[in-house]
């Protein structure tokens, strides 16, 4: 296989394993389309080395999701109608960076790797310089916005240094972003996030099979296995 072709394949490759999500037992993302939060993933149905792998529609980088951990403990958590609130403030501030990703997937992506596969130099030196052009841009709005997205100096220089060295990983800038907030909740408490009534039903059976599915990893008389039980009892649930 010629070496431009490895390259334009490496290059897509690169991208959709930035984009992908590994969860552990105990997290869950958040998915959220435009200002909505839409729904619930406990990623797939099969393990890597104890996660969870989750990949979110490559061709929709401006789509973000947030990551959860739901107590197992029984501990103290966030109050989930403010949780949900500040992911919506979030998404807000976040979508001139959004659209910024989708502008990055394009070149960097899309034509880049056709380019290379097709031999043609000048289109592909094109590609990448329009992919820096609007990740430094992306980068720029990041560091502006950096009180409202809740990131720090050191995050910041992460994200900008990620987006800019690695231009497969610019389209998921508004991914890396969203990476850095975080929230604990007590998974009984996820419905209270504010997703829409209609996925209700399908939420709530995803948290039971999930909370189900945890006791496996616990001893029976642990507390975590206790704290397990009494979230399920106080969703309804049982074993599916």
């Amino acid at each position: 296989m010629p070496t431009e072709t490895l390259l334009a394949l490496a290059l897509v490759a690169v991208y959709l394993f930035d984009s992908a999500y590994f969860l552990r037992v105990g997290e869950t993302l958040v998915l959220a389309r435009g200002r909505v939060l839409s729904g619930l993933s406990f990623g797939g149905s099969f393990e890597l080395g104890g996660r969870r792998p989750y990949l979110p529609n490559p061709l929709m980088p401006f789509c973000v999701d947030f990551r959860i951990s739901w107590a197992l403990s029984g501990g103290p958590t966030a109050d989930a109608g403010a949780v949900g609130e500040q992911m919506r403030q979030h998404l807000t501030a976040l979508r001139p960076v959004s659209w910024v990703a989708t502008v990055c997937l394009i070149p960097i992506i899309l034509v880049a790797p056709v380019a290379l596969a097709l031999h043609a130099e000048l289109i592909f030196l094109a590609a990448v310089a329009a992919s820096v052009l609007a990740a430094a841009c992306g980068c720029v709005i990041v560091a502006l916005r950096r009180r409202d997205l809740g990131l720090n100096g050191w995050q910041v220089c992460s994200v900008v240094f990620v987006a800019l060295v690695c231009l497969p990983c610019s389209p998921n800038l508004a991914r890396a972003v969203t990476l850095h907030r975080k929230w604990n909740l007590a998974a009984r408490d996820l419905p209270q996030l504010g997703f829409d009534s209609s996925a209700s039903d399908r939420i709530h059976r995803q948290i039971v099979t999930a909370l189900s599915s945890a006791k496996r990893y616990v001893a029976e008389e642990s507390a975590e296995f206790k704290a397990i039980d009494e979230q399920l009892r106080q969703l309804g649930g049982c074993n599916p």
